[in-house]
């Protein structure tokens, strides 16, 4: 509804009540803006005011009256709007159609409804300052030029309230903002400083006292720069003339300082100039104490450090592993390649390590694999390595020879630094060595043929009992084969490739069988099945017989599950390999293979070679005595082929010893053989001492046998190995039977 139109005396009353009115509003901005928009409205009598504040390239709305009331606060850009031709031409402007006129926005014209305004430019100076708006929402009662007049009049009156208290809150946000940045200033946690031109501390905040170890009196009046200690003070300097010259904008800069207490700190200074200088004071520099953070980057670099020299060298002795060995190959491979020139890699192996392990305990083998490297690394060459691979084997690489004949002199050097004995525990003890050596380019090209064919070398030296051997390709195919064959194996045994067979044995006067013994199967991908006797000679001489062994006697103790679930007790024989006779915790491993199975331990029986007694007696007897103690039985195989006396074989906890086959063989041949045959039965006669005969292929042998006495024997005459699924319907049929008979293989 529009107010009533004003008479020029009343709108001169009313103007002249106004400016006494805005004075006495006092500092408060807004009132004075919204008094402004009430009295402008009420003088023209029309139907809405607001007071717009210029800000930059915006308009902000600080009073309203009447409809415009709505547009309290809002920011629109002085461009695009009415206010942006009032305050270019510097008069007010009368819009006397809003609807059709094209400098009105139409979208906040709809919003207040006005159909006619005018907008009044308001200065200070030249300065513009804002903008007064009144507008009518009547139709036919527009705002005309009288209207524009008395506005135009009045806007002097108003442009100096406007500006008085514009400036009055400035000054009020600026005392505020001084008294924020104080408060800040001295309750930040981060060290704040001023500057002034010269470098020279006009002001600091608590942070920076307690960071510096001092008080502002001893930090004011010194130059900054003075407390930077090494070549940090110079690039400080720098950065700051360039800074205080406006060459730069700001910069930032790590620095290490001397506190009053005397102690070094790192920390991160940044710089700016201060907008409005002060005084003297012309930057500011806040600077944090990260000394606590470089330390633990240091560390963390040095445990990255301690971490790739871990990846790359044996822990124990300190000497390059086998990644890092393999790099250097590759590495001195790519310069011999360029250089036109060889180089030799090679494997060397301690001969009888294991039994200084055995012996004297694995803190004594640690010291001379340690001693072992140490004597390497000082025989080489500075350009050559030494490189501990695992367990006692160790590598050699010996990069840029011109000639075979260079290689000689420094595998010479190294056979000689093992001559002198190692003492451990006060114990002298003698080194010896295989090596074997691979020669770029004649051997190989690439690190894995080199390293596989020192190896092969290497092996060829052990068994011929050179100090080194040379590989040869005509000598060692055999040998390749074996090493391949070894590698397979290992595949094998993950993914269970490996089969066992039965071969049961009898009771000669009953027939009744009590046990079987398990014999091993590789069911090989593309060889078919292999015979233990094509690939356990191989595996006898690695580690790898320990595994393979563990493996068989797992497997067997299942089947002897199998068969006491369908009410069928008989127990299963293993062959024992030398290897594990000499192993401490194979008793152990055994152990936990019976819990896991849930298998009586006396329906295991474990067969040892007679001559693996005599490799170490006194060991063998210990590892016997254990195996005992968990209640398995024992037997002795091979019996008669290892010149073992009987006085010995009495101290042993052994069930039942085996006549090896070749004497049941040709006992009708060879007077000898029977002798042993008859002898061995006479044994058979000790209580509690059982023996078996194996290689009754025959009826005759069977009868012979029988004849002399013997209470068990074994054979293809009985039963050829069966597997697995076959055993279960063999033992059965041959229970239903008499058992006075067996039907041959």
């Amino acid at each position: 509804m529009t107010c009533r139109k004003l008479n020029s005396d009343q709108r001169l009353s009313l103007i002249i009540d106004t400016q006494r009115e805005i004075s006495a509003a006092g500092d408060d901005l807004h009132a004075v803006m919204q008094l402004i928009a009430d009295r402008a409205q009420a003088i023209i009598g029309a139907d809405g005011a607001m007071v717009n504040l210029a800000d930059g390239e915006m308009l902000h709305t600080v009073g309203v009256s009447g409809v415009a009331k709505g547009a309290l606060d809002e920011r629109f850009p002085v461009s695009g709007s009415v206010g942006c031709h009032a305050i270019e031409s510097g008069q007010p402007i009368l819009i006397e159609n809003s609807r059709e006129d094209p400098r009105i926005n139409q979208d906040r014209r709809a919003r207040i409804g006005d159909e006619s305004m005018i907008c009044v430019p308001l200065f200070r100076g030249t300065e513009v300052i804002g903008t007064i708006n009144v507008m009518s929402c009547s139709k036919d009662e527009r705002l005309n030029e009288d209207d524009r007049q008395t506005l135009e009049m009045i806007s002097v009156v108003l442009s100096a309230a406007v500006s008085r208290a514009a400036e009055i809150e400035a000054r009020r946000a600026e005392a505020e903002a001084v008294t924020r940045f104080k408060t800040l200033f001295d309750s930040a946690s981060l060290g704040i400083l001023r500057l002034n031109s010269d470098g020279m501390v006009v002001e600091v905040n608590p942070a920076v006292e307690t960071m510096l170890s001092a008080g502002e009196d001893h930090i004011r009046q010194t130059r900054f720069a003075d407390r930077i200690l090494g070549e940090h003070r110079g690039s400080f300097e720098s950065m700051f003339e360039d800074l205080v010259h406006q060459r730069r904008g700001s910069f930032e800069l790590e620095i290490t300082c001397r506190t009053g207490a005397g102690e070094r700190i790192c920390a991160h200074l940044r710089a700016v100039p201060e907008p409005k200088n002060k005084g003297q004071a012309c930057v500011v520099a806040m600077i944090e104490n990260i000394t606590e953070r470089k330390h633990a980057e240091e560390a963390l670099v040095r445990q990255s450090q301690l971490n790739k020299h871990q990846a790359l060298h044996d822990p124990l002795t300190g000497l390059p592993n086998r990644l890092l060995f393999g790099e250097r190959i590759d590495h001195a491979i790519e310069q011999a390649r360029r250089n036109g020139t060889r180089l030799a890699v090679a494997l060397m192996d301690l001969d009888r390590f294991k039994e200084i392990n055995d012996s004297l305990g694995h803190a004594a083998g640690d010291q001379v694999l340690k001693d072992v490297g140490n004597r390497a690394r000082g025989a080489i060459r500075s350009v050559d390595t030494v490189a501990r691979l695992g367990g006692d084997e160790f590598g050699l690489l010996l990069p840029d020879v011109s000639a075979l004949d260079a290689i000689l002199p420094v595998l010479s050097r190294v056979e000689s630094s093992l001559e002198e004995p190692v003492h451990v525990q006060w114990l002298p003890i003698g080194i010896e060595a295989s090596i074997g050596v691979a020669v770029y380019p004649d051997h190989g090209d690439d690190v894995e043929t080199l390293i596989r064919r020192a190896d092969v070398a290497m092996y060829d030296a052990k068994r011929n009992g050179a100090m080194f051997t040379f590989y040869d390709e005509k000598v060692h195919e055999c040998d390749v084969d074996s090493l391949t064959l070894v590698a397979e194996l290992r595949r094998a045994l993950s993914q269970r490739e490996l089969v066992l067979h039965y071969q049961p044995k009898a009771t000669l006067s009953t027939g009744r069988v009590d046990s079987v013994e398990a014999l091993l199967r590789w069911q090989h991908p593309e060889r078919g099945t292999l015979l233990p006797e094509s690939f356990i000679p191989v595996v006898q001489e690695t580690n790898l017989i320990g595994p393979l062994t563990l493996y068989v006697i797992e497997e067997a103790l299942q089947q002897a599950r199998r068969l006491q679930d369908e009410h069928v007790n008989v127990s299963v024989s293993v062959n024992l390999a030398t290897r594990n006779v000499l192993d401490r915790d194979f008793p152990k491993h055994v152990g936990e293979l019976l819990n896991q199975s849930g298998v009586s331990a006396e329906l295991l029986e474990l067969d040892v070679a007679e001559s693996s007694l005599l490799s170490n007696p006194t060991r063998t007897k210990q590892i016997l005595e254990e195996l005992a103690e968990l209640g398995v039985r024992l037997s002795i195989d091979d019996f008669g082929t290892g010149y073992s006396s009987l006085a010995y074989l009495r101290q042993l906890p052994i069930d039942e010893i085996k006549i090896d086959r070749s004497f049941v063989l040709g006992m009708g041949a060879v007077e000898d053989d029977a002798v042993i045959v008859r002898s061995s039965v006479g044994l058979g006669r000790n209580p509690g001492l059982g023996v078996v005969a194996e290689g009754a292929e025959t009826p005759e042998t069977w009868e012979r046998l029988r004849a002399l006495g013997s209470r068990t024997v074994q054979g293809r005459f009985l039963s050829h190995p069966l597997p697995p699924e076959e055993l279960l319907t063999w033992l059965q049929e041959h229970a239903d039977s008499d058992g006075s008979s067996a039907a041959a293989a």
